[in-house]
């Protein structure tokens, strides 16, 4: 009964503007600046949408990481293992202080391979092989002898997947492939049926652990008030979402056009409700990461081949 009271009143909050509902009014963080990745990092932090002090940015490469270095914001919502290595080899002035996205990578068959079996031989498409996607690909399926292709961006496969698995090279080249590593939404926005978990597949692979994809990061000169309650109804949030998706499809939607949201989140209000009522899609939650310090230290590990060394508690919020 608690929960669903919860998430009726948070519902109610998004849908009606009540923002007061999360934190009590007399702790405003409107004023802190806060910079996220569009896509799932965005949507969990759609909450922010009213109060207009979210930037977002679909290159976390360069619109993102280097942010670390200038002081510029408040808290930045980052890959794991990109702002962890910003503190530790960078000297960044920030602290890791919870987990929000646990994963949102899938496979999805083309119908082109004739048995059905994802095994050596076999093509697939990847993006972004250099982050978090292609080192969690190659992790879990680096040695099965797969004929891997590697693209920019998820919005890539997109296009091959619309295109029916095939890939255009050249004026004069094509590729076509019998497996595409994608994310969500493009699973949903193309209607595609998932072949492979890949967070089910990391989690049998490492032994039981899991993706700590997306953190939020906090600058060490931040007012702690502010940034207390914008986590704590980051956390109210993102776990009212989950239990009630349509609270992410009246923030996102606040801002404006569809045009808008796209630009805004990478995902338009209705397709991230869609993706979160399909078994949350997205890999939303919120963990304090002081409390999942193991997890985050493997993760990193894998990723980095332990170039960051065993985290010392200075690096948490």
């Amino acid at each position: 009964m608690k929960t669903k009271l919860f998430t009726l009143l948070s519902a109610a909050c998004v849908t009606l503007g009540l923002t007061g509902c999360f934190n009590k009014p007399e702790i405003s963080y409107a004023s802190l600046k806060v910079l996220a990745p569009t896509g799932a990092p965005a949507v969990a932090m759609s909450f922010l949408a009213r109060h207009n002090n979210l930037e977002t940015t679909s290159n976390p490469a360069q619109g993102l990481i280097p942010m670390f270095k200038t002081n510029t914001y408040d808290i930045i919502v980052a890959p794991t293992q990109g702002g962890l290595t910003q503190i530790i080899k960078q000297q960044a002035n920030y602290k890791i202080a919870a987990t929000i996205t646990f994963g949102n990578f899938y496979i999805v068959a083309t119908g082109k391979d004739d048995n059905n079996t994802l095994d050596e031989g076999d093509s697939v498409l990847i993006f972004q092989e250099n982050d978090i996607p292609g080192k969690v690909f190659k992790y879990v399926y680096g040695d099965a002898g797969l004929d891997i292709t590697a693209v920019a961006a998820v919005s890539d496969t997109k296009l091959v997947i619309e295109n029916g698995g095939t890939l255009k090279i050249d004026e004069t080249t094509t590729k076509e492939f019998d497996y595409i590593y994608t994310a969500q939404p493009v699973v949903s926005a193309t209607n595609s049926t998932i072949f492979i978990n890949v967070q089910d597949a990391f989690k049998e692979k490492s032994g039981g652990k899991t993706i700590t994809q997306a953190s939020i990061f906090v600058n060490n000169n931040a007012d702690k008030e502010k940034v207390n309650a914008l986590l704590a109804d980051a956390k109210n949030y993102i776990e009212g979402a989950i239990q009630d998706p349509s609270a992410l499809k009246s923030s996102i939607e606040f801002i404006g056009s569809t045009a808008e949201q796209q630009d805004k989140f990478g995902v338009p209000g209705a397709m991230a409700m869609k993706v979160t009522t399909a078994n949350n899609g997205f890999s939303l939650g919120y963990k304090e990461a002081k409390g999942i310090k193991d997890e985050i230290q493997s993760f990193v590990n894998l990723l980095t081949n332990n170039a960051l060394g065993e985290l010392s508690e200075e690096v948490f919020y």
